[in-house]
């Protein structure tokens, strides 16, 4: 009986949290100057719908770059090669692509959870996946 209310209680408890994360967030100000946050702003008040994110907020190298301004001489496309360069992201494809190179048999997760040997097809495809790596990351 004691587990049939505990998991009551994280159902319920999953149920609301998902709720509190799909609620709107306005802001407004009201006579004094003072600014409120709220779900529901009051109806004689001009609110503004507030852009809720979750997750990761520091910028990705990709946003980094959008960012910074562009002069002629460095375009768009050498930014973006020189923040795609990642020593440890190199040595990590290099040694992907040195286990797919030889002839032990290599297990991987499939889709469904399931380890599964990966076919000298899949091998191929993962090898190329692993080049791309290296030519984009190693210097």
């Amino acid at each position: 009986m004691k587990y049939l209310r505990v998991i009551g209680f994280l159902v319920l408890g999953a149920v609301i949290s998902q709720t509190v994360l799909a609620a709107k967030v306005y802001t407004w100000t009201d006579a004094q100057g003072g600014v409120h946050f709220g779900e529901h702003p009051p109806k004689d008040v001009k609110a503004t719908l507030v852009k809720t994110r979750t997750g990761h907020s520091d910028p990705t190298p990709a946003q980094a770059a959008a960012a910074q301004p562009q002069t002629a001489a460095q375009p768009a496309a050498a930014n973006q090669q020189e923040f795609l360069k990642d020593p440890e992201r190199c040595a990590q494809a290099r040694e992907n692509l040195a286990m797919l190179n030889s002839v032990a048999r290599i297990k991987t997760k499939n889709a469904e959870g399931v380890f599964v040997y990966l076919t000298e097809e899949d091998k191929n495809q993962q090898r190329e996946i692993s080049q791309q790596i290296i030519d984009q990351t190693c210097e």
